[in-house]
């Protein structure tokens, strides 16, 4: 038999909830409201109307899922593929250790995401929320790992994806697939799949809502046009200066275009441009369009409960690795040619460190610098190169 009452729903105040309206109207529930659930407390009201949001009813937008995009997740996972990044450019060994515990983290946002749409418990912007959060800058890197190893080229996650290491490989390479299906799945038409409020996907571009989330990027050149082109324009020239400095020891075999020598040549002796290359700029913007997808069609908010607090607690260890290496990064830092500029140092690199090759091609530890270690260029001494060999990492 046909329930048509739960074809129903209670009318309201459009301002009901909204805790910006200290008009007594918007605090005061319909006689209808009560009589539906007999809850009086607007945010119980929405509580419970969240428990099982209705996919013909879009009357309080997208519900929370703090499982999937709470700002606890969201902070866990920016803090560990952030730092997790910077140890795979600056001390690779300390990658194998965390390797896995990285790798869950990936597949368990997607796996949790592709069993919440199987059970149509996740909306459409939750699950692209999911797919933005796997789809970090450093997925990328370890899926060129991966590449670079398989085909015999010598890289500095040698130790975790190197000879022999078809587990890790498998592990990396099985992401981007399963990635890709659950990205199509959820483009395909309403007729295909119901989602979770459904309907609420029809308010927002009339249905276009994975697109619309990965509209932000382009939004940051059209709505703050003076900032993205300075900050692009220096990025280029700093890249082209560096490449103009370089070019004999770039075009020294050869008169063709060598972009692997020359990636090498400028990232070996300008640390800084490699660190904004692989580091701050991807991860920028991957963060910057997350973030600004969420303010504009969700409404997640931080609550003291178990999943939340645990998501936080993820990102400690991850904390820990980075405050060791922080007195050598310290160090790099100081050590860049523009910050001696700044500091009159121009000519003088810190003292105590050697300038002989590494006995280690990939790395160096965490504690204090070997006596054979390599933090300069052997051809540019006054260039940091961070924490390894020169030689062939890239």
């Amino acid at each position: 038999m046909s329930n048509s009452f739960s074809l129903h729903f209670p009318d309201r105040d459009p301002c009901f909830g909204d805790s910006s309206n200290s008009s007594s109207v918007c605090q005061v529930p319909t006689l209808d409201m009560i009589n539906f659930l007999n809850i009086s407390n607007p945010s119980a009201y929405l509580a419970a109307y969240c428990l099982n949001p209705p996919g013909d009813s879009c009357a309080f937008g997208y519900c929370p899922n703090p499982d999937v995009a709470s700002p606890a997740v969201r902070i866990s996972t920016y803090l560990t593929t952030i730092i997790s990044a910077i140890l795979v450019l600056y001390s690779p060994d300390d990658v194998q250790a965390s390797f896995f515990s990285r790798l869950l983290n990936v597949y368990s946002l997607i796996i949790a995401a592709i069993i919440s749409i199987a059970n149509r418990n996740l909306t459409k912007p939750h699950t692209v929320v999911a797919l933005g959060l796997a789809a970090s800058p450093l997925s990328v890197y370890l899926i060129i790992y991966v590449i670079r190893s398989m085909i015999g080229n010598q890289n500095r996650l040698e130790t975790v994806f190197g000879k022999g290491k078809w587990l890790n490989r498998g592990a990396v390479m099985t992401l981007l697939p399963v990635w890709l299906a659950v990205l199509v799945f959820s483009a395909l038409p309403e007729s295909t799949w119901n989602f979770q409020q459904s309907a609420c996907d029809e308010v927002v571009d009339e249905g276009h809502v994975i697109s619309l989330f990965f509209k932000p990027f382009l939004l940051l050149f059209v709505v703050f046009p003076e900032s993205a082109i300075i900050g692009f324009g220096l990025f280029v020239i700093a890249w082209g200066t560096a490449i103009y400095l370089q070019r004999q020891e770039i075009w020294k075999k050869n008169k063709k275009l060598p972009f692997q020598r020359m990636w090498r040549k400028v990232v070996d002796a300008y640390p800084f441009i490699h660190f904004c290359t692989v580091i701050l700029f991807p991860h920028f913007f991957w963060l910057v369009n997350i973030e600004v997808g969420v303010s504009a069609l969700l409404k997640e908010t931080f609550t003291y409960t178990y999943g939340q607090i645990l998501a936080l607690l993820v990102a400690i260890p991850p904390l820990i690795q980075l405050c060791l290496l922080l007195p050598r990064l310290l160090h790099w830092f100081a050590d860049l040619t523009w910050v001696r500029l700044l500091t009159c140092r121009r000519d003088r690199p810190r003292a105590g460190y050697s300038q002989q090759r590494s006995a280690s091609e990939f790395s160096l530890p965490l504690v204090t610098p070997s006596p054979k270690s390599t933090l300069y260029s052997s051809n540019r001494p006054e260039e940091a190169i961070p924490l390894q060999n020169a030689s062939s990492m890239r």
